[in-house]
């Protein structure tokens, strides 16, 4: 197993690599197909681009050579990405099954830099890199194993291993939970001030809300336009360049509605449910603002003061939860928190005023 000598600690792309950007960018660089298809899309922008010259309206074949030169910047990056997150699982199953690493992260990265070696040695990917971090080996496990069991999907007899090895992981999760629920809450921190008090509006203190609104606007209206110039020119084709921009439009929209809430990983998403169970609050406003200054107080003391990672207030808090716990007890929710499905159905009365 490759691992830092020091620590023991085994080594994984995250501790080779600048950042996740330039990992994936290494990754794409040693895959052929993905940019053969792009030539291929680069290609044929040129000539529908060419086109100018016998079209009487520039504006269609500049519109289309511009979604095909989108698709060939796009293409690489959606390929490998897929790749990334939806492998073979087989032998990601059986080291769950030998490792038990329940929330153990050291657990899960030593899985990651096991599984980078197996998957180079066995020749199905070409680089030792396939897992950047140990996130992303617990959101492919979760996603191609947990959320099929928890949605009934899984064969009884096909997929025996997949089965018992969400089985363990759920127990020792419900067990986690449980212990979590028997610590009682700090002191009362009723009286410290919400970033609500300082920050005009959730724009001021959160920029990611300018960047996804911006984003979702921006291909929203290019949708729109489109469709509008589809049946202005009698162009039909133009409608194949709506349907990319509605694509990227949900896409966008999908993967970073999420940022827009404290990034949780599962311990600290549990506390917060726990800490909801507790205070049960309901549909009353100052209990969700109670609630906001627990998760507050104790996400700055996991993130040592960094202080854009917290709640603006109660009503942020139940967004948070509407947003990304809720839709989980309907099979709707993110994938980074499938497995707490069991739990959210736990905590709905609590949310829903239907305790004592």
């Amino acid at each position: 197993m490759e691992s830092d000598k020091e620590s023991q600690r085994p080594v994984l792309p995250q501790d080779l690599f600048r950042n996740e950007l330039t990992w994936m960018f290494y990754e794409m660089c040693k895959h052929r197909f993905p940019w053969v298809v792009s030539c291929l899309c680069l290609v044929a922008g040129w000539v529908v681009a060419q086109m100018n010259f016998t079209y009487k309206n520039m504006l269609v074949s500049d519109m289309t050579a511009g979604a095909l030169f989108g698709c060939a910047l796009v293409w690489p990056f959606v390929r490998v990405r897929y790749l990334k997150f939806y492998p073979n699982t087989t032998e990601l199953v059986q080291q769950v099954l030998e490792s038990n690493p329940e929330v153990d992260i050291e657990k899960w990265a030593e899985i990651a830099n096991r599984l980078n070696i197996y998957f180079y040695q066995e020749h199905l990917w070409s680089t030792p890199h396939f897992f950047f971090n140990n996130q992303h080996v617990q959101l492919v496990f979760k996603d191609n194993v947990l959320r099929p069991y928890l949605e009934g999907k899984l064969d009884d007899i096909t997929d025996m291993d997949k089965i018992q090895s969400a089985n363990c992981y759920l127990q020792s999760l419900n067990e986690k939970f449980e212990l979590l629920l028997k610590v009682n809450l700090p002191e009362p921190v009723l009286n410290s001030e919400l970033p609500r008090g300082t920050h005009r509006n959730k724009f001021s203190f959160y920029a990611a809300y300018l960047f996804v609104g911006f984003m979702v606007c921006y291909y929203q209206a290019l949708t729109l336009l489109m469709i509008v110039m589809a049946f202005i020119l009698n162009f039909f084709l133009l409608l194949i360049n709506a349907i990319l921009f509605q694509y990227l439009t949900l896409r966008i929209y999908q993967d970073s509605y999420c940022t827009l809430y404290p990034q949780m990983d599962i311990i600290r998403a549990m506390n917060f449910l726990a800490i909801i169970i507790k205070v049960s609050p309901g549909k009353e406003p100052v209990k969700w603002d109670q609630i906001a200054r627990y998760m507050n107080q104790y996400l700055a003391e996991e993130n040592n003061g960094h202080s854009t990672n917290i709640f603006l207030d109660g009503k942020h808090c139940l967004n948070c939860y509407k947003t990304c716990f809720e839709p989980l007890s309907t099979n709707n929710g993110p994938s980074k928190y499938c497995d707490l499905k069991e739990i959210v159905e736990g905590t709905q009365p609590s949310v829903n005023g239907e305790t004592n």
